[in-house]
């Protein structure tokens, strides 16, 4: 039941931040918060995930704000806090699953638009909604 529980948060909260991050190109850090907290206390309700997969798992988000910091903002801080909280909730491999299946999506469309649209490098194009799209293809 958590399990499934947690998908639904997944997917809400995802589904949010990927609306906010295409039409403003910014997350707001309460929505992400909240749901950590929120995917805390399923933990202790239901216990299906051991607390080291899902510190394992939001380790590859606080991987990517690592590489946010180095790279000077190239990957928004808010993607890596995004993708911490989906590790909280899927576990480490299945945060890693997650995460390749939408950097492969990003690649697709970043070769497109830099091909066929004439889209410059330094165009930003963000990256929530790719990793919404990823977990619906997973949820499949």
């Amino acid at each position: 039941m958590g399990k499934w529980i947690g998908k639904v948060l997944l997917l809400l909260v995802l589904a949010g931040a990927a609306y906010e991050d295409y039409k403003e190109k910014q997350i707001h850090l309460c929505l992400l918060l909240g749901a950590a907290v929120a995917g805390l206390v399923l933990h202790l309700i239901f216990h299906e995930e051991t607390l080291a997969d899902m510190l394992l798992g939001a380790s590859v988000g606080i991987l990517l704000l690592l590489i946010a910091w180095i790279s000077r903002g190239s990957i928004g801080a808010g993607d890596g806090v995004m993708v911490a909280v989906s590790g909280m909730l899927l576990g480490f491999w299945g945060n890693v699953v997650l995460l390749m299946t939408a950097l492969g999506m990003v690649c697709m469309a970043a070769l497109f638009l830099l091909v066929i649209k004439r889209k410059g490098r330094n165009y930003r194009v963000p990256f929530l909604p790719f990793l919404l799209a990823a977990y619906l293809c997973c949820l499949v």
